[in-house]
Formats: C-alpha cells, structure tokens, sequence
C-alpha cells in the first residue's frame, strides 16, 4: 500500500450507506480503501470503483490472508443483515454478532488502530422494533462485545438516524414513497396516521460525519466513544410525504389512516448530537433540501 495514505478496510461497501462511503474515501485521496464483501454480492453501485481498491471475499479466505496482503489501520464496518424476507436467526446472527467479532480480533492482532461500528437508532436503551427484533438484539449483543474489546483498540460506535438518499433499497420506505409518489405519481399511497416522528439524515450528511470520525480517531486518544449521527430534529413522517408529494407535484393521494402502527411503534426518535457537533461536524441538508435533491436526481434521469 501506498504509505502516504491510511489504510482503510469497509465492510458493506456494496450497500447503500457503504457504497456512498466507499465514493467519499477514493475521491479524497487520503485513503488506501481495502473492502471485504461476499462472493455472491452484487457490485452495481460500486463497479467504477472496483479497479481503485482490493476486494476480499470473506466467505472464501480468512482474515490471517486480508490482513498479510494488506496495512488496515482504521476499519469501517457497515455490512448488516436486517433479516428481512425471512432469514434465520442462526444468519443474522452470524452476520451481525460472529462476523464483526472475528473481525474485531483479528483487527486487535494485526495492530489496527480504530473499528467503526455502524449502528442504528432502534437499538437505543430505550427502543424496541419487534419485526426487526432478531436484528436488534444481535447488534445490541455486539454492542457489549464493542465495549469489551474497547480495551485493546480504539471504539466508535456510530448511531444512525433515519438515513436516506437517492437510490436506496426499494423496499426501504423513503425510496417506496419517493418512487411511488414522485416517480410514478401512482394513484393513492396508504401509510399509517403519519405522526411518528423520525430524524431524516441525508446520505451525505452521514458519510461527512464517517469521515470526520476517521480523522479524529487518529489524532485522539480514547477507548470507547459513542456518536448519534443525525440532524437533532425530529419530523413527523406526514410532513416529510407531504413535503415529496408538493415538491414534486404529484397527483398521488396519500391515504393516511390505511394502515396501522405497528404494536410497538417508536412515536419519535432524534439525535442527541452535541458531540458530533463539538468535534465540528455540521449537516448540510435539512430533510427539505434532500427531498429536492433526490426528486431532481430522479427527474433528469428519467428525461
């Protein structure tokens, strides 16, 4: 590697948040980018990228190889199975609990200075998603071993808001809503009442607070810090569907009322994030502003 540069492993770098990341640490020139995938993983939001990195398939070697062809000082670890569609506990928790554990070790023996840890806002103390509940509790299983290996290597734990953007999954909800209210201007859209309130954090945003994390991991000296990455302000989902549905003028009726909360809906999450903000990060998308962004991306591509 290039010893000008800081060697960087990510994981998830073919997903949504990952492949963003990815994009952001190549075009800074500060970063050697190694990245660890599945063989069976589909690479379409990064194929430009795959020339510039080395890519490991971690379900063909072992870490003793990545780490022997490699110099990783800081990792980033995004890869997650929700467990949607109906994968087994035994998956997710292989996944989300036995995978970032060996990696974590094997980052301990081979000197790595710092492990990110990407988590996600229903998994604070205080919150619960039963139909994600197998994902939930293998990360806040995780979440007690960060702590433990804290004591040999430097630990971020990373709390995500409601993160969106263009492209996203579709089965995600703020890429459903924007294709079916904005693209296809479908007919009607049914949605719960629409009052829980969620903390929408822009892609970009997210991925400029990663890359401040890095640098201050390197010049700082701690065991365990924990950061909630999001705006601070929580928006009621019915003024963000709104918000798609007048900016983009569409005829979509969006039937509010036609489905109900699920048992153990969260009413509101957002960030608490005055420690992000004192190590000088600043968001620059409020979620009108991405809406905008990602219905005139969605637009000129469709011309």
């Amino acid at each position: 590697m290039n010893s000008k540069k800081t060697g960087v492993l990510l994981t998830g770098a073919t997903g949504f948040l990952g492949s963003h990341l990815l994009k952001a640490l190549l075009s800074s020139g500060e970063y050697e980018v190694v990245i660890a995938k599945r063989s069976t993983s589909d690479c379409r939001r990064i194929e430009n990228e795959l020339e510039h990195i080395k890519a490991f398939d971690i379900d063909n070697l072992d870490f003793t190889e990545l780490f022997s062809q490699t110099s990783i000082e800081q990792v980033i670890h995004t890869a997650v199975e929700y467990g949607r569609g109906g994968t087994s506990s035994y998956e997710i928790l292989n996944s989300n609990l036995m995978f970032p554990i060996a990696l974590i070790e094997s980052c301990i023996q081979n000197g790595v200075k710092t492990f990110i840890n990407t988590d996600s806002y229903f998994n604070k103390e205080n919150m619960a998603y039963s139909y994600l509940l197998n994902y939930s509790l293998s990360k806040k299983s995780f979440n007690l071993w960060l702590r433990y290996f804290s004591k040999e290597i430097k630990v971020i734990n990373a709390v995500l808001e409601h993160i969106y953007g263009p492209w996203d999954s579709p089965n995600k909800f703020v890429e459903k809503a924007m294709q079916m209210v904005a693209v296809e201007k479908a007919s009607t859209f049914e949605v719960t009442q629409g009052h829980q309130k969620r903390d929408f954090i822009y892609v970009d945003d997210v991925v400029s607070a990663y890359l401040l994390l890095l640098k201050v991991s390197k010049r700082e000296n701690f065991y365990y810090r924990e950061y909630s990455i999001g705006t601070g302000e929580a928006i009621a989902l019915r003024d963000f569907l709104d918000e798609i549905k007048s900016y983009s003028e569409s005829s979509t009726e969006i039937v509010y009322g036609a489905l109900p909360y699920r048992d153990d809906e969260i009413m509101s999450s957002h960030a608490e994030n005055i420690e992000l903000q004192n190590i000088g990060w600043q968001h620059e998308f409020d979620f009108k502003k991405g809406i905008k962004k990602i219905i005139d991306l969605y637009t000129k591509e469709n011309l």
